[in-house]
């Protein structure tokens, strides 16, 4: 599935809290300080990934990184069985809308369970199982004349639409020094059958801070 980079991202709001001394600001990226960016921005990208956040922090060796994501997320779905005149007809429809999230450091997504050993190596590398549900809904109707005359069906629509917010935290063990650039993405996915009308999953107001922590050196998480 390949990655979109929604052009909005050069002006999300990236905020660096790097102060230096009292009442002094570094005017480089210093490290092991926490870094935050949001967005108001909705987007909707249905099935594919999309880069929901972004920004760029430097860390020393040996740091851990906590990386607090929070999101609004929407799901609408709009489905409809009949009409029909014939006798004995049966109808179904199906939508369903998806907003899964994840959390990539220099590409590499991060896992969501890793163990930090004595040489404070980076942990293996996430998969598809760290990656999590943020909003799901799976909308089914089905009709079918049952009435003695079967005379068909008549027509019924349903259509739903909620938002809601939601959070995850993941660990990343072992940073390691240097500058890392942390990418918040997204998996926007819409499905339907039978005679469903549509679906769409949306993205809203989101945020993220990562902030350094050091770990014990044989933290499990």
């Amino acid at each position: 599935m390949k990655r979109q980079h929604a052009p909005w991202l050069v002006t999300a709001a990236i905020l660096v809290l790097a102060l230096v001394g009292t009442g002094a600001q570094a005017t480089h990226t210093p490290a092991d300080k926490v870094v935050a960016a949001g967005s108001k921005v909705v987007v909707a990208a249905p099935n594919a990934e999309v880069t929901l956040l972004s920004a760029t922090m430097r860390t020393s060796k040996p740091t851990d990184l906590i990386l607090a994501v929070s999101m609004e997320c929407s799901i609408i779905t709009d489905v409809q069985t009949g009409p029909s005149t014939l006798a004995g007809a049966a109808d179904s429809a199906t939508a369903e809308g998806t907003v899964r999230a994840w959390v990539e450091i220099d590409g590499v997504v991060v896992p969501i369970n890793s163990i930090s050993g004595q040489s404070q190596g980076p942990p293996p590398p996430g998969n598809d199982s760290d990656k999590v549900t943020f909003c799901n809904r799976v909308h089914t109707q089905e009709a079918e004349d049952g009435e003695d005359d079967e005379d068909g069906l008549d027509k019924m629509r349903t259509y739903l639409e909620t938002k809601n917010a939601n959070a995850f935290n993941w660990l990343r063990l072992n940073m390691g020094s240097g500058i890392h650039t942390i990418e918040v993405v997204g998996e926007l996915t819409t499905n339907t059958s039978g005679s469903a009308l549509g679906a769409e999953a949306l993205v809203g107001n989101r945020s993220l801070i990562a902030e350094p922590a050091k770990l014990a050196n044989d933290a499990t998480i």
